[in-house]
């Protein structure tokens, strides 16, 4: 892997890997596991029409991308140094014919250097508060970047006005929608779901030290149940493992799902007992939620910013979230339509509580999340039909 990684940040590519096919290219850059998951739908359906060159920049990237596309037109790459011989090398050798980036990924020696020879293009574009402080001191600098996009396609109005506040240009700028709400998610059926003690609650993509903030609120409820707790983070499992072991007692048992037989029953002799379950496994959590009675969104306990809610939202499961959830926007309509619980670390315990005695509610939160869900899906066919326009 480490070895690939330095090769592809320099522009070299194995000779095989300069065509898998006749079709013509698109390089489509997506940062992380995040961008990988939100463009996957369209991913998917360009892959028919072209060969995808897909870039990430992170190992945990490279392994959802590798798992979501292995049936499709999909070639994934480490995203090269943002220096233009580089940029030009890499260039050569696929020879695309459009570069797609995705959300907030500007990269100035990317853009300058592919802009000359081929349509670039951002899809599903956003801006945080965060970094449009940043690009306003920076104006000078951004404003020409952006004139060398041939279309800016962005997920809500207020990420339209900040780049047109920064110097985009009015005609090229469409909203579109935010593409994770296009999610499509398989059930994963374990034959051992069955028999884990319930309610059960998931906490996804925690991160430190949200898994002991989860923990301690579980079992504080001193109420039968399963969590299931999953890190972000792959390299983290062992870590986490400890901290989850720390806190066991003669009542709580613990798993590893890669330790886990997925067609034989979980053990356990009484109703008494409650169970943890650490994921070691990537790109199963949004199917996973399936199987929750209450679902808790990671990173949105610490200042973060939140991990994605949609994925429960699209089974209709109730959310819970922290206080810091300001990389979703949206989540103040769920809020408003009391599709969500925000809540602080210290009144966890009793919101799951509340939700675990309260069955009705957790029904109507859930119902309201997947409405909300469904009414805002759509983006990555509003986008298909501009990029038509554009790409050969």
């Amino acid at each position: 892997m480490r070895k690939r990684w330095i090769r592809e940040k320099f522009g070299f590519f194995e000779k095989n890997a300069q065509s898998l096919s006749s079709k013509p290219k698109i390089w489509i850059h997506a940062v992380s596991v995040g961008e990988v998951v939100a463009v996957s739908g369209m991913i998917k359906k360009l892959s028919n029409k072209y060969e995808i060159i897909l870039s990430t920049v992170t190992d945990t990237g490279q392994r959802v991308a590798q798992n979501r596309f292995k049936d499709h037109n999909v070639q994934i790459i480490y995203m090269p140094f943002d220096i233009p011989f580089v940029i030009n090398k890499t260039l050569k050798h696929f020879m695309p014919v459009a570069l797609i980036l995705t959300e907030t990924e500007l990269w100035p020696n990317l853009i300058r250097v592919a802009s000359k020879k081929i349509p670039v293009i951002l899809a599903n574009g956003r801006i945080s508060d965060k970094s449009f402080k940043g690009y306003r001191k920076v104006k000078f600098f951004i404003k020409p970047l952006l004139k060398k996009f041939t279309l800016l396609c962005v997920q809500e109005q207020q990420y339209k006005e900040k780049f047109l506040n920064l110097g985009a240009e009015q005609q090229k700028i469409h909203i579109t929608g935010n593409m994770k709400f296009d999610i499509e998610l398989k059930p994963i059926h374990f034959t051992w779901e069955k028999s884990i003690p319930k309610p059960v609650i998931i906490a996804g993509s925690t991160h430190e030290p949200e898994e002991e903030i989860v923990l301690d609120s579980f079992l504080n409820l001193d109420i039968p149940g399963t969590l299931i707790i999953v890190p972000r983070h792959p390299e983290r499992f062992d870590v986490v493992e400890k901290t989850i072991k720390s806190k066991l007692n003669n009542n709580l048992l613990f798993f590893r799902l890669s330790e886990i037989n997925p067609h034989q029953d979980l053990p356990y002799s009484s109703e008494k007992f409650s169970m943890i379950i650490l994921v070691d496994q990537m790109g199963i959590l949004g199917s996973l939620y399936r199987i929750c009675h209450i679902a808790i969104i990671g990173g949105s306990f610490i200042p973060h910013g939140g991990q994605n809610p949609l994925e429960p939202a699209y089974w209709s499961k109730p959310i819970v979230c922290g206080p810091h959830m300001h990389n979703f926007p949206f989540i103040e309509e769920f809020l408003n339509q009391k599709a969500c619980i925000m809540t602080d670390k210290d009144s966890l315990s009793q919101v799951l509580k509340e939700l675990i005695e309260n069955s009705e509610l957790r029904q109507t939160m859930g119902e309201r999340a997947y409405q909300l869900f469904l009414s805002k899906s759509g983006a990555t066919e509003k986008t298909l039909k501009l990029l038509q326009r554009i790409i050969p």
